[in-house]
């Protein structure tokens, strides 16, 4: 005969096991509303290309002459010019951007974006002013035999990153915000240093070069072209582009807009 200690203990041993078992959590409470849903983008199959130039009517100001250091004398000059305003022959603007304002609305071309470089050269950053998408990497490369260091903002956040740079011919990569917008770019050790990145959510943008002339490839369509400057009023056109065709958009701003 079992007794009754004998059986309480061995029904104890059996439940033991079960008692060690972890209850599963409770699911989240459920907001009631779906996922945001992935904006629709529309499949190009068709491109064309616009292609102009930017100018500056009316004679430019002088450019900024800024004081550098006794410590960058040696390498960069005893004054470093401002080249947030770059101006070249007949009025030619330079570093100008130049985007489609409904590019987000078509899939990106077949061609990968190459990442975008800001050098340290001479005690100035170049180019002074670039455009690139909104959450990729921005190459920060310096190459003078002196301490720089790259300090970015955006916005509210004034510290998208501050990274130092003491060697010459050293290269990081950051990423840049995942909002578009404006990103300041600057030097605490020379406080001259300035570049702006303008970003955006979409591939479809470029800038000028030195002669002021732009060439970006886009969907077949109807588009707004938009031009930015860091120091004039941002202005955009109207335009209608078929397969293989090309089409010309030139920008003039006056010296009287800048600011």
């Amino acid at each position: 005969m079992f007794r009754p200690s004998f059986l309480r203990a061995c029904l104890l041993l059996a439940l033991a096991p079960a008692c060690r078992e972890t209850p599963p959590s409770p699911a989240p409470p459920s907001s009631g509303a779906p996922p945001p849903a992935a904006r629709p983008v529309a499949p190009v199959t068709e491109w064309g290309t616009l292609e102009g130039r930017v100018r500056l009517s009316g004679p430019p100001p002088a450019p900024v002459l800024r004081d550098t250091s006794a410590t960058a004398a040696g390498v960069c000059g005893a004054q470093s010019e401002d080249r947030s305003l770059v101006v070249g022959q007949g009025g030619a603007l330079a570093y100008a951007v130049v985007a489609l304002r409904d590019g987000a609305d078509f899939a990106a071309p077949p061609e990968p974006t190459a990442e975008p470089v800001l050098d340290q050269r001479k005690c100035s950053y170049e180019p002074p002013a670039l455009a690139a998408r909104a959450g990729s990497s921005l190459a920060l490369r310096n190459s003078d035999p002196l301490v720089h260091n790259v300090r970015a903002a955006s916005g509210a956040n004034r510290s998208v990153f501050n990274v130092a740079m003491p060697l010459e011919g050293m290269t990081l990569h950051r990423p840049l915000p995942t909002e578009p917008g404006t990103v300041a770019i600057r030097c605490d050790v020379h406080p001259w240093m300035r570049a702006v990145v303008r970003t955006f959510d979409h591939p479809y943008f470029t800038t000028s070069g030195a002669d002021g002339h732009f060439r970006l490839k886009v969907p077949a369509g109807k588009h707004t072209l938009v031009f930015w400057h860091e120091r004039l009023p941002e202005t955009s056109r109207a335009v209608e582009i078929h397969a293989g065709e090309t089409v010309t958009v030139d920008q003039e701003w006056g010296s009287a807009d800048l600011r």
